[in-house]
């Protein structure tokens, strides 16, 4: 790889070299002495192995042969390589290979008496007889005779000469490749701070002049980094500091909003929140804490449940008229949205939740149900009155003129008109304040049964023929109000078809969302009141009294699948029949 001669820290890569070399050579030196002295020593634990493998063996072949150690002795040769002797406890020597040392004394008998303790024994130290360090060997014969050899150590000069050559010729050139090569890694491993001081040119025009000769003159690289380090220290404090400026201002923007606003990040602890939220929600023992927690501070699983799900998915979640036992203030009634926060890339980094506070609006909504109740009930009450009254005037009719007849049925058909009109507002009333429906599994095959009996009973006058092919046999939601829901499609269906009604119930599940269809052979409907049926008091044609409603039914249709989660549409033409289609989750 060629070297560059521009943009590299030249001066920085020379002082580590040179504190390399300082610390790598004698370094090498030292691991040279260890391997050779260990190499050494080895040699002599294998030479001691070996002397003592012999004397134990010629211990073996003089006993088993039951020869005498002292003829023994004097049949040895004088060898230059070794040295034999039969030694007393007391350090006399009886017997020797070197005939000038019989009978006299051992200077040092360090070997000899640990064999008597022992067994075997060695020590090396000077030979006077060799001139060279030797190996004593002692070996026990018996309580008062041992046999000593002596061996020189320089019988291993041609092992260490090897062994120095090799080290000389392979560890040594070794040690050399692997500082180049240190110092090739060395270098690629720093080449990126080439791209570093090329950006500090970035900044030279920057430095006060009285601080500039100094900058360019420098041959130490880090003290170029440093100056520039310095001068971009100052610009993020100043960043910092205009950053904090901007989070005062929102700071104050949030703490404007009258709604309750928190913050988490993805492992759920709390950024931050207004003096709001901390009205309504923050206690005193989670107010002091470092990082408090979304659990802390809410314990309806519902709201945890909403915040992980953001979290997890970055959907915006919205949950209604929730009432938070876990506040300060546990009768007010709150809507809540989270949405997901971002970063610039679109990672997840949090979320937001706003809390509405819709007490009032709730309170509203209360009144109006129960004013809504009360005057159905006050009205129902009167009107229930009139028509007994006409039906036992009915009853007697004959006792009237007969031109008032006209009159009493008009006044009977009003009445029942009136009573079915103030029920259904009474009921749309009551679903629209539903917050949330009871879901359990029902089977559309019992409740497409009992809807069936019921519009027949009502129905005697007329042909009905209901079938039903369901492929979708079973569905979720409240079982009150999904009876009514097919109900009134049916009731619909028989009431503006002839007298011979043909009506056909579906189901399938597709994509996810259970479907029923409702398709009758009725009239149809055109195309300019399709989009306008499920709006309240819209009824299609109201010139046809004997059969008009009060023109609630599919509003409270559309209130109910809504509720569900779902949707509901229909299809027609005129003189084709209509079919209504009605989609659910599946939860």
């Amino acid at each position: 790889m060629p070297f560059e001669k521009k943009g590299y820290p030249w001066f920085f890569f020379l002082r580590i070299a040179r504190l390399a070399l300082i610390v790598f050579l004698p370094t090498l030196f030292l691991m040279l002495f260890f391997y050779r002295s260990s190499y050494k020593e080895g040699l002599i634990d294998q030479m001691t192995i070996q002397i003592k493998e012999n004397l134990e063996t010629t211990k073996f072949t003089v006993e088993n042969g039951k020869l005498d150690w002292m003829n023994w002795c004097k049949n040895l040769h004088p060898d230059e390589s070794a040295r034999y002797s039969l030694i007393t406890r007391d350090g006399t020597i009886l017997c020797d290979t070197e005939q000038k040392k019989i009978n006299q004394n051992v200077n040092d008998k360090t070997e000899i008496e640990a064999a008597f303790d022992h067994g075997f024994d060695t020590a090396i130290r000077q030979s006077d007889f060799f001139k060279t360090q030797s190996v004593f060997a002692a070996i026990k014969i018996n309580d008062n005779l041992a046999l000593r050899k002596i061996t020189p150590i320089s019988s291993m000069r041609d092992n260490m000469g090897r062994f120095d050559r090799i080290l000389f010729f392979r560890i040594v050139p070794f040690g050399i490749i692997s500082y180049l090569l240190f110092l090739l890694f060395f270098y690629q491993a720093t080449r990126p701070l080439g791209n570093i001081l090329a950006k500090v040119e970035k900044y030279k025009e920057d430095i006060p002049f009285n601080q500039s000769i100094d900058f360019h003159y420098s041959k130490n690289e880090w003290a170029q980094v440093e100056a520039a380090l310095n001068k971009a220290d100052q610009r993020i404090i100043d960043q910092v500091n205009q950053v904090k400026s901007e989070n005062d201002k929102i700071a104050a923007i949030l703490e404007s909003i009258y709604d309750d606003i928190i913050a988490i990040d993805t492992f759920e602890t709390v950024l931050f929140y207004n003096s709001n939220f901390k009205k309504n929600f923050m206690r005193e023992k989670n107010v002091g804490e470092i990082l408090p927690k979304l659990w802390h501070t809410f314990s309806d699983e519902e709201t945890l449940v909403a915040f992980r799900k953001v979290l997890k998915d970055g959907t915006t979640i919205s949950l209604k008229s929730l009432n938070f036992l876990s506040s300060l203030r546990p009768e007010r009634f709150f809507d809540l949205t989270v949405t997901p926060l971002k970063d610039a890339d679109g990672k997840i980094t949090g979320a937001l939740g706003v809390l509405y506070d819709v007490t009032d609006f709730k309170l509203t909504e209360q009144m109006r149900v129960d004013f809504v109740a009360n005057v159905s009930h006050e009205i129902r009450t009167p009107l229930t009155s009139i028509k007994g009254y006409t039906q036992i005037i009915q009853n007697n009719r004959e006792k009237i003129p007969l031109e008032l007849h006209a009159f009493l049925e008009k006044i009977l058909s009003n009445t029942e008109r009136m009573i079915s009109l103030f029920s259904d507002l009474l009921n749309l009333s009551v679903i629209e304040s539903k917050n949330a429906i009871r879901f359990e599994e029902l089977s559309l095959t019992g409740l497409i049964e009992t809807v069936s009996e019921n519009i027949k009973t009502n129905y005697t006058n007329k042909s009905i023929k209901i079938e039903n092919d369901l492929k979708l046999e079973t569905i979720k939601g409240d079982q009150r109000l999904m009876e009514q829901v097919i109900s009134n499609l049916v009731d619909n269906a028989c009431k503006y078809s002839g007298e011979n009604t043909s009506v056909k119930i579906t189901s399938f599940k597709k994509n996810g969302f259970g479907y029923i269809v409702i398709a009758d052979n009725g009239p149809g409907i055109s195309k300019e009141h399709l989009q306008r049926i499920f709006e309240r008091f819209y009824r299609v044609d109201s010139s046809r009294e004997a059969s008009r409603g009060t023109g609630l039914g599919l509003s409270i249709v559309k209130h109910i699948i809504t509720k569900h989660g779902g949707k509901i549409w229909a299809e027609s033409e005129d003189s084709k029949g209509t079919t209504f289609v009605i989609e659910l989750p599946i939860v």
